[in-house]
C-alpha cells in the first residue's frame, strides 16, 4: 500500500499552530496510514512532537529565507521525502516557499486576499474560505483533497511525564484538580495586555464569589514581573506558577477549572486541552481567532481597526474598555454552562 505523504507549513505562532492541529487530525482520521510532516520556526515544535497525528516535525531558524545554506539543506531534506501534498495554512511567502521547496506534487493554500506577500503564486490550488473562525478556515484547505466538513478535533495527547509533573506542582501548592483557575497576564503584543490592577481586583472578586484560588502563569522575564505584581499581597488566593515548559503549562491549564487572559499562546493552549476560557480581545477579532467552541466566553468591546503593524504597535486602549465586571459576568455565563462542575483531567 502506498503511503500518502503530506507537508504542513505553519511556521508560527504558537496559538496559530495550535489552531491548525484539527487540520492534521482530520487528515489522520481520513487516512490513518498517512505520514504528516510539519515545518515550524518557533518553540511550538515541543508540543507538536508529542501529538500522535504528526509523524515528524522540522524546525527551521527564524529568517531562514535569507540564509542560502539553510534553504539548500531544507530543500534537499524535503525533496527526499517526496510529498504528495503540501498545505499552507499561514499564507505568507516564507510558508509558501517551504511547500515550493519541497517539490510536493500538489500545493494548496489560500487565494489572493486571504494569503499575503504574493504567496498564492506558489500554490497549485488556491482556496477561497467562507468560514469566519481560523480553525474552520484551515479545514477548508482540505476540500481539494476530498476531506469536506470534517469534525473539529484537537486530538490532544498528554505524555505520562507531563501528567506526573503537573500533579506534582499542584500538590506542592496544596491544591487539587479543579480547585483552582489560571490567569495569563502576558501577550505577544503590548496592545493585547490588560492591566495588572484589574487582574488583581479580578482574582479577589473570584475568590470572594467562587472560593477559587488562582495560579498566575508566565513565560518570560517580563511576564514574570506582571505575574509577581498580581500575586503581591494576594498570596491567600493567588500563587505564581513555577517556571514551566509549554508542555508543563498545558498540564497545569488542563487541570484548572477555567482560564482567563487575552489573545495569547496560553489561551489557545487552554482551548486546545479543553479548559473553558474567558478570553479578552481588543486588537484582534474574537470571532476570528478566539478560543474555538461553545464552552468558551469571548469578550470584545471594541476592535482596534488598522493594519497588522498598526494593531501591534498601538496602545491597549481597546483592551482597557473591558472592565472587571465584564469578566465576572462572563464567568457567570461560564458557570451556568459547566465550570462549576468538577473537571478531572485524564
Amino acid at each position: 500500500m502506498v503511503t500518502t505523504k503530506i507537508l504542513i507549513s505553519r511556521l508560527s505562532a504558537i496559538g496559530d499552530c495550535l489552531e491548525t492541529l484539527p487540520l492534521a487530525n482530520a487528515i489522520k482520521m481520513k487516512w490513518p496510514k498517512s505520514e504528516i510532516t510539519w515545518v515550524v520556526d518557533c518553540g511550538v515544535d515541543s508540543i507538536l512532537k508529542t501529538q500522535p497525528s504528526i509523524d515528524q516535525v522540522i524546525r527551521v531558524p527564524k529568517g531562514f529565507l535569507s540564509q542560502p545554506k539553510t534553504l539548500w539543506k531544507l530543500r534537499a531534506q524535503l525533496r527526499q521525502m517526496q510529498f504528495d501534498f503540501s498545505i499552507d495554512p499561514q499564507g505568507l511567502l516564507k510558508s509558501a516557499m517551504v511547500g515550493w521547496l519541497s517539490g510536493a506534487k500538489y500545493r494548496i493554500g489560500f487565494a489572493k486576499g486571504q494569503s499575503r506577500e504574493h504567496a498564492w503564486h506558489l500554490y497549485h490550488v488556491r482556496v477561497e474560505p467562507s468560514s469566519i473562525h481560523l480553525v474552520d478556515r484551515h479545514l477548508e484547505l482540505l476540500e481539494p483533497i476530498g476531506i469536506v466538513l470534517p469534525e473539529v478535533d484537537f486530538g490532544w495527547h498528554e505524555p505520562h511525564d507531563i501528567k506526573q509533573q503537573s500533579e506534582f506542582v499542584i500538590r506542592e501548592l496544596g491544591w487539587a484538580h479543579s480547585d483552582y483557575y489560571v490567569v495569563n497576564p502576558g501577550a505577544g503584543w503590548d496592545s493585547r495586555l490588560w492591566s495588572v490592577d484589574r487582574y488583581r481586583t479580578l482574582t479577589q472578586q473570584i475568590y470572594d464569589t467562587y472560593h477559587l484560588k488562582c495560579m498566575v502563569l508566565w513565560g518570560n522575564e517580563e511576564e514574570n514581573k506582571l505575574a509577581n505584581a498580581i500575586v503581591a499581597g494576594n498570596h491567600d488566593f493567588a500563587q505564581i506558577a513555577p517556571p514551566t515548559s509549554l508542555m508543563l503549562m498545558s498540564g497545569l491549564i488542563r487541570r484548572a477549572r477555567f482560564f482567563v487572559g487575552s489573545d495569547c499562546g496560553p489561551m489557545h493552549l487552554a482551548a486546545t486541552v479543553g479548559t473553558p476560557c474567558v478570553a479578552m480581545f481588543g486588537t484582534t477579532r474574537a470571532e476570528y481567532s478566539g478560543p474555538y467552541g461553545a464552552i468558551h466566553q469571548r469578550i470584545q468591546k471594541r476592535f482596534d481597526e488598522g493594519s497588522s503593524t498598526h494593531r501591534r504597535q498601538t496602545t491597549n486602549s481597546a483592551m482597557m474598555e473591558i472592565e472587571v465586571d465584564d469578566v465576572m459576568q462572563a464567568l457567570q455565563s461560564l458557570q451556568s454552562n459547566s465550570f462549576s462542575q468538577s473537571r478531572t483531567a485524564a
